[in-house]
């Protein structure tokens, strides 16, 4: 395996996980019920055991990264990153910790009401949307550790290369 395809595999993983979160989320997110359905029943089991999903996932996620993974592997390349990626690192705790608060709500509830369902609605959306920031910067660590291009929407930036090499666009 030639230094390319090297970087294009630690780069394609990292999509790759996240990815498969995006699916856990789309998921999550389908199982909360509009207002008129929240005494629908079996919701929230869905909705917590999708929780339980997704911290489990992204656990093993930070756990991979932090034991030298991708991120480690660009610092390595571009060490002017290692700053990044220690802010990268110190949002993991706090990202479990939301979503184990989160898993922690739905045990405690027993019948729920609109309101609650809109309430945990907005929560983990909350949650959500931390995640997606802190995933497209690992997607600009990545991008800038690797130099490669990623699109807009994965790398979250349109920041040029810091390593001295010129864009590199992945065969996908």
């Amino acid at each position: 395996m030639n230094g390319n395809d090297c970087k294009f595999v630690y780069v394609d993983h990292m999509l790759a996980e996240h990815r498969r979160l995006d699916q856990l989320v789309r998921r999550t997110m389908a199982s909360i019920p509009g207002w008129e359905e929240a005494d629908a029943a079996g919701w929230l089991p869905r909705m917590q055991a999708g929780l339980q999903e997704i911290r489990t996932e992204l656990a093993h996620h930070f756990r991979k990264e932090e034991e030298g993974g991708c991120l480690e592997e660009a610092v390595a390349r571009c060490p002017q990153l290692s700053v990044d990626v220690g802010h990268i690192e110190a949002e993991h705790r706090e990202l479990l910790a939301s979503l184990d608060d989160l898993i922690g709500r739905c045990r405690t509830l027993g019948a729920t009401t609109a309101a609650q369902a809109q309430t945990l609605d907005a929560e983990f959306r909350a949650v959500v949307h931390k995640l997606r920031a802190h995933e497209a910067r690992e997607n600009r660590v990545m991008q800038r550790g690797f130099n490669v291009s990623l699109s807009d929407e994965d790398a979250g930036s349109d920041e040029e290369a810091p390593c001295g090499e010129p864009w590199q666009t992945l065969p996908f």
